[in-house]
Formats: structure tokens, C-alpha cells, sequence
């Protein structure tokens, strides 16, 4: 199984890949995004400014080649910023349209800027924790000042983990072959 990582230029690659190494798999940095399609599974870390980064996502081609991976059926985890890419808008240094995959927006926790740093509880659905082998209430560190919300007719379904801080955020959501995580599984020791 080939593991890759892409890496545009930001993000928290070497935290990520030390993750994945230590759980007995050789990860591959990607630095091409036409070498996507290449691998088994795709990981998108994700730390920095939406707007910035959805720019070099279409400038060097990223896109494309992750909605075909999306569309080929192979699994993807996002990560934080790397999970928020794919909502249809984020407004986060200006308005971007992201991925479209998750039928959500990405907006300000709250008015006045407010970040989630540290350690949160996420509750997550019976049958994903039992699935993954872990506590329906668990530890995961956050941080962020953004969060996705959902369109809750066609995407409530999807959501399988939430945390409260200042309000109900999406932490966990499951769509077809993607899993994105809010929280940092690579920093969130042996709960991520």
C-alpha cells in the first residue's frame, strides 16, 4: 500500500509523516500533483491562511488531480485546513471556493477572532468509534479559527464527530472515501 502526502508548499508534512512512519508505513511526499493518482491513499495536511492556499492548490494543479483521486474511489484523509479545502466556500483572508465535496461553508468560529488551541473533546458516532477502536468521547488537539458549517438537510448524515467550543463544530465527517479530521490526529499522540 503506497501512502502519499502532499505537500503544496505549507502544512504540517514532517509531523505528519513521522505519524504515519511510526505506524509501520513508508510514506512518499508528493511535490508533483500529476504523481497523485500514483498512490493507494492520499493524506492533505493543512496548516495556514484558506485563501492562500486554495491559490496554490489551482496554480499548481492540485485540484484536478485530488478530485480524480476523490473520484477514483481511493480512500483521502484531509487534515484541519487540508479538511476545509474541501467544502464549496471558505472565507478565510478573503472568499474561495474550495473542493465542493463537503456541501458546507467554512466560516469564523465566531464574529470576533477566536482560536481553538489545545486539547478538545470530540464525540463521535457509536458505530465509526466502535469501527476505529476508540472511545465515543476522546481527546483531540485542535487549532484553528475557522470551522466548516454544514448544510444540514444533505450533510448531517456525514458529520461523525463533533467537539463545542463556542458552538457545535464539525470535527468528524465521512464522505464516501474521504475522511476529514478538524483536530490534528498527528499531534493528538496516540488518541490521532
Amino acid at each position: 500500500m503506497q501512502i502519499g502526502i502532499v505537500d503544496y508548499g505549507v502544512g504540517n508534512i514532517l509531523s505528519v509523516y513521522n505519524c504515519i512512519y511510526s505506524l509501520g508505513h513508508d510514506p512518499i511526499i508528493i511535490k508533483d500533483s500529476r504523481k497523485i493518482n500514483d498512490f493507494d491513499r492520499i493524506i492533505i495536511p493543512g496548516v495556514g491562511s484558506a485563501y492562500k492556499t486554495l491559490e496554490t492548490l489551482k496554480k499548481d494543479q492540485y485540484i484536478e488531480e485530488i478530485k480524480k483521486f476523490y473520484n477514483s474511489g481511493k480512500p483521502i484523509l484531509g487534515i484541519c485546513l487540508g479538511f476545509q479545502i474541501f467544502a464549496k466556500k471558505l472565507y478565510e483572508d478573503g472568499a474561495s471556493d474550495g473542493l465542493g465535496i463537503i456541501n458546507g461553508n467554512v466560516m469564523p468560529i465566531q464574529i470576533s477572532q477566536v482560536f481553538n488551541i489545545g486539547w478538545c473533546e470530540v464525540t463521535i458516532d457509536k458505530s465509526l468509534a466502535i469501527k476505529i477502536g476508540i472511545n465515543e468521547k476522546t481527546d483531540f488537539y485542535f487549532c484553528h479559527s475557522f470551522s466548516l458549517e454544514l448544510d444540514i438537510k444533505t450533510e448531517q448524515k456525514n458529520c461523525q464527530g463533533t467537539t463545542y467550543f463556542t458552538k457545535s463544530i464539525p470535527s468528524i465527517i465521512v464522505n464516501k472515501n474521504f475522511i476529514g479530521t478538524q483536530f490534528h490526529p498527528e499531534k493528538s499522540q496516540s488518541n490521532g
